[in-house]
């Protein structure tokens, strides 16, 4: 079983995102839901779709599919966390990113739903498991190297500092999900940063397998000051995604 495409796409247009301007002006994620603390389970239910959900972002779904509404209600029945893997071309990532589902925004009587879900803990699949309507999988949890230097204040200090200038320059749709807005004490501040904006679906994959943060920050810093150099050739605000 290779690493990273050890699942074939069978149906391409699993579900869809829900455009973040539909979504209700009020707060998405308050203290205490349900998921806070989600029940273990043997097997994750997975959720390919064609975009990579990182660790602290928050993420409207509208979820339509027969087996997605199936798998959508015994997350919530059950407080399970579900597994979202990139689908790039004909092939599925073995390496995803679980979501905890924060808020159910909209139920519909045919049983469709607007929901919020928040990127949680990285994880390999090891094994499949086709056995209900929608795919489950063995999951590997990981984290980052815990050998790994802490990353210099200074350095993080300078990473939020990038941020605020683009932050000042760009208009991006769905940048109000992202709260609370990162802060250089952030132990992952390279995702706390990156949530929300656009970026290729492989580079973010790639973010989402290291396990250092330093290699994620310099990386993320210098993808900042190249959108920062291209904004700044403009007189007002642009949107960049």
């Amino acid at each position: 079983m290779e690493r990273r495409t050890i699942i074939q796409l069978l149906a391409a247009g699993a579900t869809s995102l829900w455009a973040s301007q539909q979504l209700p002006a009020t707060s998405l994620l308050e203290a205490g839901t349900a998921q806070d603390q989600p029940v273990p389970e043997p097997l994750l239910p997975l959720f390919p779709l064609d975009l990579v959900l990182l660790p602290h972002t928050n993420l409207p779904l509208h979820i339509f599919e027969e087996r997605y509404k199936e798998m959508i209600q015994d997350c919530l029945r059950n407080h399970w966390e579900f597994g979202m893997l990139a689908v790039e071309g004909q092939s599925v990532n073995s390496i995803g990113c679980t979501a905890s589902i924060s808020d159910v925004l909209e139920k519909f009587p045919d049983g469709r739903m607007n929901i919020m879900v928040r990127g949680r803990r990285r994880f390999e699949i090891s094994m499949l498991n086709d056995e209900k309507s929608y795919l489950r999988g063995k999951p590997e949890f990981f984290d980052d190297d815990a050998n790994e230097v802490p990353v210099e204040e200074k350095r993080r200090q300078r990473a939020i500092e990038l941020y605020g200038r683009l932050k000042e320059l760009a208009d991006w749709d769905d940048q109000s999900l992202q709260k609370p807005f990162p802060v250089f004490t952030d132990t992952q501040l390279s995702y706390r940063m990156l949530a929300g904006l656009p970026a290729s679906l492989a580079w973010k994959q790639s973010l989402l397998e290291l396990r250092l943060e330093r290699e994620r920050l310099d990386r993320v810093m210098r993808y900042f000051e190249q959108l920062i150099e291209y904004l700044e050739r403009s007189s007002s605000p642009r949107k960049i995604i």
